[in-house]
């Protein structure tokens, strides 16, 4: 064997050990990790229709606003990105701006339109928007929202929210989307209310 044709062979036997190796990776234990994150996403969040369900949508925010800060996106509609994604408010246009109080027996909305002809899908998305502004370890008879306008007032409502937000950037979801709705059609969130309203 000639110089050249033994380096060759060493070269290639060498390239050949490098490989059987595993390129140096070696084996290791099996890692586990920790418990899945649990509560609430960080962001403000929106609840708008799409494909005739009330929606949670999630705008990033930091930190998270008020109820009239909620609310007031609220009014102001879905942006143009969630616009082209599919939402939509049943909320009237003008029917801001959204005044808010809170006492012991929960919390009143009074805005400028008539509150008794609001769609059920309008009234979900007042309520549920305001519920999720809340704090969460708030008690449910402190979380129950009553709506009121030149004509009366509705409720006290309150929301069981959707399992599953839109994500904020709406990189992987569609509106509807098959994880965020319940496997019956029907009108959601559900909307409770409160004994003798």
């Amino acid at each position: 064997m000639t110089g050249l044709r033994r380096r060759v062979a060493l070269a290639a036997v060498a390239l050949l050990a490098v490989l059987a190796a595993g390129c140096g990776v070696r084996p290791s234990v099996v890692i586990t990790g920790g418990p899945a994150p649990v509560g609430r996403v960080q962001g403000v969040g929106l609840y708008f229709v799409a494909e005739q369900r009330v929606t949670l949508v999630l705008r990033p925010s930091t930190p998270p606003g008020s109820v009239d800060a909620a609310l007031a996106l609220l009014l102001a509609g879905p942006d143009p990105r969630e616009r082209q994604r599919g939402y939509r408010s049943e909320i009237p246009a003008g029917a801001g701006p959204a005044v808010t109080t809170s006492d012991r027996s929960g919390t009143t909305v009074s805005l400028g339109t008539d509150v008794t002809s609001l769609s059920a899908r309008a009234v979900d998305q007042l309520v549920c928007t305001v519920r999720y502004a809340l704090p969460a370890d708030r008690p449910a008879e402190r979380s129950m929202v009553t709506l009121t306008g030149p004509d009366g007032s509705r409720g006290p409502y309150g929301c069981d929210p959707p399992e599953c937000p839109a994500a904020p950037d709406g990189a992987e979801d569609s509106p509807g989307a098959d994880r965020c709705l319940p496997a019956d059609p029907g009108p959601a969130p559900a909307r409770t209310a409160a004994p003798g309203s």
